[in-house]
């Protein structure tokens, strides 16, 4: 099927079966000229739909105010191209899933993003068995979200962009802010990259099987000032090389943090557990802190 038909298929509540991609998407433009998906589903179908795209590449693939809906396969990168250092908007998303329910991406690689994938005001959305790499910023995003499922991914090693510290015209890769200040720079931050980042309110979290490959962040909450906390996320049985943090709770009600492999990927720093106010136990964690406990029966 062309990425014509299956847009036309896509929008309509009547669709039901399986679909076969059968030529890559290309984004379009808008009248003034920024980067559009190059695919939109817009319906809640009554019976499932199956798009199979392996071997496809899509610059961008929106699913919102849709749902009963799985695409399996094929690369998916931002509409915008290869993000920039201030890449921002919804340009710049590989795939959005906004107020949809019964969403599953299976299959895919996910790259070329700041965010690979995100998440909002939705039910019921999966990302398995899946790869998410190359210039990306954070991997899967989810706020105000509930019935969540991040399992058998294989995460990083990801790009990013370091800070930069310029004094007096010449401009410095990877300078901290204090150091860089301390010496008379004008100091930009970089990226901050996370695999799994959750907040506002988001419920019913399973995050196991995946294994993680970053200079940045595993498993995180990643409150804004006003956010609601979390509830019943867990995270089991993940392989995590990270930068300082592996895994992070703050304010989350009924969560468990268990039988998960912590190792730092820099030299120096530590990967470890900070579990908030969730239950964290039995896990292996060789720099230390919390999460090694027995678990209890």
């Amino acid at each position: 099927m062309t990425c014509a038909a299956l847009a036309l298929a896509l929008a309509s509540p009547a669709t039901s079966g399986n679909f076969t991609l059968t030529e890559d998407c290309v984004a379009g433009r808008s009248a003034s000229g920024e980067a559009q998906p190059a695919l939109l589903v817009s319906a809640r179908f009554a019976e499932p739909v199956v798009v199979e795209a392996t071997g496809r590449r899509v610059e961008g693939l929106v699913v919102e105010n849709a749902g009963n809906f799985t695409w399996i396969g094929g690369q998916i990168v931002a509409p915008g191209g290869r993000p920039g250092r201030d890449a921002a908007g919804r340009q710049y998303y590989a795939v959005l899933v906004a107020g949809s329910d019964m969403v599953t991406l299976d299959g895919v690689h996910v790259t070329d993003a700041r965010k690979a994938v995100a998440v909002r005001q939705s039910s019921g959305v999966t990302l398995r068995n899946s790869r998410c790499d190359g210039l990306v910023e954070d991997c899967m995003i989810v706020a105000n979200s509930q019935l969540i499922r991040f399992l058998d991914n294989q995460i990083g090693p990801f790009s990013r962009y370091l800070p930069l510290c310029d004094r007096a015209g010449v401009t410095s890769e990877g300078v901290g802010r204090k150091l860089c200040e301390a010496n008379a720079g004008r100091w930009t931050d970089g990226w901050h990259s996370d695999a799994l980042q959750l907040r506002n309110g988001v419920m019913d979290v399973l995050a196991s099987g995946n294994r993680i490959n970053s200079t940045g962040q595993g498993l995180t909450q990643m409150d804004a000032p006003g956010d609601r906390p979390l509830a019943n996320v867990r995270f089991e049985n993940n392989v995590i090389a990270s930068g300082r943090n592996g895994i992070t709770l703050t304010e989350c009600d009924g969560c468990r943090i268990s039988g998960n492999r912590l190792t730092s990927s820099v030299p120096g720093w530590k990967s470890v557990v900070r579990p908030g106010k969730a239950m964290a136990c039995g896990n292996d964690v060789p720099d230390g802190g919390p999460g090694r406990d027995k678990c209890p029966v």
